[in-house]
C-alpha cells in the first residue's frame, strides 16, 4: 500500500523545481509586487526530518528541519506573508483583500513532526500554517498510517488542540478514509479513491453514480464532524489526498460542509476564481532556492498551461485488443516500453472504432451507454501511461458520431470522463468540417455556421470532460483536423476568432507526399505571433515504409516546425509494429529527451539476436 500511496501521489503532481536565474528572479519580484488583492501561493509540504538525506531519501516528499528553517527565515527577510485559511475565505468573500506577496504554508497526514519540528518553527517566526488531516489516521486506521509514515509517526488530539488554542494553526480535511487506493479496472490498478468510480470483479461491474456520491460524501461529513468536535471548530476546509479531485468531488465536498477546496497543480490561485485552489508540493527536499523557484512559477506562469513544450504519440487502440487480459498486458508494456524509449511526453489514445468498417463507428474501448464495449481498455492505457512512463494523455473521440449518427457525444464523453479522470484532455476529430475556414481568409455564412457548430459541440464537451476530471491537470480540448490541400489562408482567422486560451489546434498532414501544404502551413506560420503558434500541434502522418531519402525529409521537416517556434509536434500514426523505425529514424525530432548519455534503444537486444 505504500508504494501504492507513493504511486498516487507522484503521479497528481511531480513538480520540478529549479533554482531561479538572477534575471527570472529580477522579474519575479515585480510580478510579485504587482499582484492582485485576491493572489495567493500555496506550498505543500509533508514530513519534517532531522536526517532527511540531501537526494534520494526514502521518502521524497520530506524536507530537512534545516532547509525548513530556511525556508522560514526567507519568507520573513523577503517580506512575504504568511496568511489563514480564514484570510482566504474573507477574500473570497469580498469583505477583506490578502496582503501582496501572500503564501499559505500547509502540510498534510499529521505527522508528528509537524508538532514536534514544524510548530515550535511557526511559534519562532509568528507564522500560521495549516495541517490536513486524515482522521481514520488518528483515530486507529493504523495500516495505512504506519505503512505512509512508521509506527507511532502521527500527531495525537491533545497536541493537535495545543496547536489549534496557539492562533497559529488551523486544520482541515485530509478525508477520513480516503487516503488511499481502491480498483479501478477489471486489469487491477488502484486509483484515488475520491474521484474513482470503484470496479467490482465478481459482479465485473463498476460503481454505481449515486453509490459513489455516497460513499464520499458520508466520508467528508464524518471527516467534518470528527474535526469539529476534537478541536472544537469549524472545518471549512478539505486537501485532497494525493490532490486528486474533480469538479464532482468539490460540489460533493461543498454538500459535506467543507467549501474550501484544495487539490495540487500548477496554476496560480485567486481567492475568487473557484470553488478548488491549487497547490505547489514541495518534493526532493527542497532548499529555500527552489521553494521560491515553485512560488515564482505560480505567479508568472499561470493559465499558461499551452505555452508547454510538447512531443505527441497518437495511438489507436485497436492495436491493443487481446483475447484476455494478460495478452493485452504484454501488448500495453511492450507499447509503454517503445514510448518510453523514444522519449516523448504525450500520447493522444483514440478510444472508438469502426469495426465493421461501414463508416459509421460502433465500438468504444471503455464502458458506455451508446456504443458497445469492444473491450474495457482505456483505463489501464491511461492510468500505466501517466503512472509508469509519465506521460501527458489526450483522449480522441470523432465528432461525426453526433452530426453524422447521430449519438449525444457530451453523454458519451460523461461515460468516457467518469471512468477516465486522470485525462488531461480531450480531443474532438472534426473530420472536414474546418475545410472551408482554414481555405479562405474570409469566410461566408454557411462556413461561419460550420464553425460555429463545431465549437458548440467542443464547449458542450469541454464542461462534461472538466467536471468529472482531476482539476490538478489543467484539462485542455484539442481539435483534429487533416489537411487536405495547400489552401490554409484562413488559417490565422481560425485560431484569432475560434480558439481560447484552453483549447488547441491538432493538424496532421504528410509533409513528405505532400510538400505543397507544408510550403503553405509556413508561409502561415510567419503571419501568426507566439501565442498563436503555441496553440498549434504539428502532427505527421508518417510512412512506415519511407525510404532513406523521405525518412531524411522527415526530419528536416520536423526541424523545420521548430525552427518556426512551433514547440508542440508528433507522430499522427504511430504503431506497435512500426516502433523501431519510429525510433531508429525520429527519436532525435521526436524526443523531448536533452541528454545523449541517457538514450537507450529498446530494439538493440532483439537486433542482437537477429529478431526482427
Amino acid at each position: 500500500m505504500k508504494q501504492v500511496i507513493k504511486t498516487l501521489l507522484s503521479v497528481v503532481m511531480m513538480v520540478v523545481l529549479v533554482i531561479p536565474t538572477e534575471s527570472f528572479a529580477q522579474n519575479v519580484t515585480k510580478t510579485t509586487n504587482e499582484v492582485a488583492d485576491k493572489l495567493f501561493v500555496t506550498v505543500t509540504l509533508h514530513d519534517v526530518r532531522d536526517d532527511v538525506a540531501q537526494a534520494g531519501d526514502r521518502d521524497i516528499y520530506a524536507i530537512s528541519t534545516r532547509n525548513l528553517g530556511r525556508y522560514f527565515a526567507w519568507l520573513e527577510q523577503e517580506g512575504w506573508h504568511p496568511i489563514r485559511l480564514q484570510d482566504v475565505w474573507n477574500a473570497r468573500q469580498n469583505k477583506k483583500s490578502l496582503p501582496p506577496k501572500s503564501v499559505l504554508l500547509t502540510f498534510d497526514d499529521g505527522a508528528l513532526s509537524s508538532y514536534t519540528r514544524v510548530f515550535p518553527l511557526l511559534k519562532q517566526y509568528n507564522f500560521p500554517a495549516v495541517f490536513a488531516i486524515p482522521t481514520s489516521w488518528i483515530n486507529g486506521n493504523t495500516k495505512d498510517a504506519y505503512e505512509a509514515y512508521g509506527e507511532n509517526n502521527l500527531m495525537n488530539w491533545d497536541q493537535m488542540r495545543e496547536m489549534q488554542q496557539s492562533g497559529l494553526a488551523e486544520f482541515a480535511s485530509h478525508s477520513d478514509n480516503l487516503h488511499k487506493g481502491i480498483l479501478a479496472n477489471p486489469q487491477k490498478n488502484m486509483q484515488p479513491a475520491a474521484i474513482t468510480r470503484e470496479y467490482f470483479p465478481k459482479l465485473q461491474k463498476y460503481e454505481s453514480d449515486q453509490a459513489y456520491q455516497e460513499r464520499v460524501v458520508a466520508d467528508l461529513k464524518k471527516s467534518k464532524e470528527i474535526l469539529d468536535f476534537e478541536l472544537g471548530i469549524n472545518t471549512q476546509g478539505i486537501f485532497w489526498p494525493y490532490g486528486a479531485v474533480t469538479k464532482e468531488s468539490e460540489q460533493l465536498a461543498a454538500k459535506a460542509g467543507l467549501p474550501m477546496s484544495f487539490s495540487l497543480g500548477s496554476m496560480s490561485t485567486l481567492a475568487d476564481s473557484g470553488a478548488t485552489y491549487q497547490r505547489a508540493l514541495a518534493m526532493g527536499n527542497p532548499t529555500p532556492e527552489m521553494l521560491h523557484a515553485e512560488m515564482l512559477n505560480f505567479l508568472t506562469f499561470a493559465r499558461d498551461e499551452y505555452k508547454k513544450r510538447r512531443s505527441f504519440i497518437r495511438f489507436d487502440l485497436a492495436d491493443m485488443v487481446s483475447p484476455n487480459n494478460q495478452a493485452f498486458d504484454q501488448k500495453l508494456g511492450r507499447f509503454l516500453d517503445q514510448v518510453n524509449a523514444l522519449k516523448t511526453d504525450t500520447i493522444l489514445l483514440k478510444a472508438v472504432a469502426d469495426e465493421d468498417n461501414d463508416g459509421k463507428i460502433d465500438v468504444a474501448y471503455f464502458p458506455n451507454r451508446q456504443l458497445g464495449m469492444r473491450q474495457d481498455l482505456l483505463n489501464r492505457t491511461v492510468w500505466q501511461a501517466r503512472t509508469r512512463i509519465g506521460n501527458n494523455v489526450y483522449v480522441e473521440l470523432p465528432i461525426s458520431i453526433e452530426t453524422e449518427h447521430g449519438l449525444n457525444l457530451a453523454e458519451l464523453t460523461v461515460d468516457l470522463a467518469n471512468n477516465n479522470s486522470s485525462i488531461n484532455g480531450l480531443m474532438l476529430e472534426i473530420g472536414d468540417e474546418f475545410a472551408c475556414a482554414v481555405k479562405n481568409k474570409t469566410w461566408d455564412a454557411a462556413c461561419t455556421q460550420k464553425v460555429k457548430k463545431v465549437f458548440e459541440i467542443k464547449e458542450r464537451i469541454k464542461e462534461k470532460g472538466k467536471y468529472y476530471t482531476n482539476i490538478s491537470y489543467n484539462y485542455q480540448t484539442v481539435l483534429k483536423m487533416s489537411l487536405i490541400d495547400k489552401h490554409v489562408d484562413g488559417l490565422k482567422l481560425l485560431i484569432e476568432q475560434s480558439l481560447t486560451p484552453s483549447d488547441l489546434l491538432y493538424i496532421e498532414f504528410d509533409p513528405v507526399r505532400h510538400p505543397e501544404i507544408f510550403k503553405a502551413i509556413q508561409k502561415q506560420l510567419q503571419q501568426l505571433n507566439d501565442e498563436q503558434i503555441q496553440r498549434l500541434i504539428f502532427s505527421f502522418t508518417v510512412n512506415p515504409n519511407a525510404t532513406k531519402r523521405e525518412w531524411k525529409q522527415y526530419q528536416y521537416d520536423y526541424q523545420t516546425l521548430k525552427n518556426l517556434s512551433v514547440q508542440k509536434i508528433g507522430i499522427n500514426n504511430y504503431h506497435l509494429n512500426d516502433g523501431q523505425k519510429i525510433q531508429e529514424n525520429l527519436y532525435r525530432e521526436l524526443s523531448t529527451n536533452g541528454s545523449p548519455l541517457t538514450y537507450r534503444n529498446p530494439y538493440e537486444r532483439n537486433l542482437a539476436k537477429g529478431v526482427k
